[in-house]
């Protein structure tokens, strides 16, 4: 992706920065009183370069008002490793821009109290579109359209296209680390994977995180909590594994693909698990049995060198 300079009062960090991971939960925004649902918070579509896509979003104004709303169209980047995202200044041309190709059927919509209402856009691909990912927004502001840097200009959710547009594409990505806490008193415990995408193109790793014990047996297998990682982003990604009552040295190692060729992801992790009171008597049971065998090898002596004495007379 290109560097691209993005002046302070133009940058919006949207409240919508986590709808990246989610499939099916609907965008909600409640500002100054006022609420709106949108339904799906997110598209995930494939076009072939000239093609037209056609596609609706759900509206809803969930306040005891009506409530104007402005239709906009914004590029998005994402920001940071959490996978939020910020707007793109308007007019910024880059390998990923998908704003200037998105038509919505309005510009403003009133809409009553508790009404719901479907909105319609359209996609309309170049021919000689750049083969790979293209990412904006269809946002909704309270109040109309206003001027970019004005107060109002916060007061907006929407929801994210993301464009796949097949040809030359490339599916490149890196682990950075993959790891648990070295040392943990009990469970739950969380994986973090860190995944780098060099490509082209959004990937979404999906897989498994096999967990095994200090004799190599597998004790576990929970799924990767996998999340979309837009061109050249690092995103970090959290996997759970919820058992609390754990004690012992594990391994855990993950197996995942990602991309359309189902390209591998793998890496290994090794950790510990045992509470501050079993490792104290863990500690004093060791020295316990050490002392034992002392004792037993010592008093074996003593009964050794007593039969001696007693066979020489």
């Amino acid at each position: 992706m290109k560097n691209i300079h993005l002046p302070k009062f133009i940058l919006i960090c949207l409240l919508l920065g986590s709808l990246i991971f989610s499939n099916h939960q609907p965008a909600h925004a409640q500002t100054a009183g006022r609420g709106i649902t949108i339904i799906p918070p997110k598209f995930e579509l494939f076009a072939n370069p000239g093609d037209n896509i056609s596609d609706n979003i759900r509206v809803r104004n969930e306040s005891d008002a009506p409530v104007t709303y402005g239709v906009v169209v914004e590029d998005f980047l994402s920001s940071g490793e959490e996978g939020h995202v910020v707007l793109e200044e308007e007019g910024n041309q880059s390998s990923f821009t998908l704003a200037q190709w998105i038509s919505p059927s309005e510009k403003d919509i009133v809409l009553q109290p508790h009404e719901e209402r479907i909105l319609g856009f359209n996609i309309t691909v170049p021919k000689d579109a750049e083969p790979g990912g293209h990412y904006a927004s269809v946002l909704f502001q309270v109040g109309g359209v206003v001027t970019p840097g004005s107060a109002a200009v916060n007061q907006r959710v929407g929801s994210l296209v993301l464009l796949r547009v097949s040809g030359n594409v490339s599916e490149d990505s890196q682990i950075e680390t993959f790891e648990a806490p070295k040392y943990s008193q009990k469970g739950p415990i969380t994986f973090d994977l860190r995944l780098k995408n060099n490509g082209n193109v959004h990937i979404r790793p999906k897989g498994t995180i096999v967990i095994t014990n200090i004799l190599g047996k597998k004790v576990e297998e929970i799924p990767l909590r996998g999340a979309n990682v837009l061109p050249g982003a690092t995103r970090k990604m959290d996997t759970v594994w919820e058992k609390q009552n754990l004690i012992g040295y594990y391994t855990a190692t993950l197996v995942a693909t990602y991309g359309q060729q189902n390209l591998p992801l793998t890496a290994a992790t090794k950790f510990t698990v045992i509470s501050t009171t079993a490792a104290i008597l863990l500690v004093v049971g060791g020295f316990a049995a050490i002392l034992f065998l002392v004792s037993l090898f010592t008093g074996r002596n003593k009964l050794l060198k007593a039969f001696k004495a007693l066979t020489s007379d």
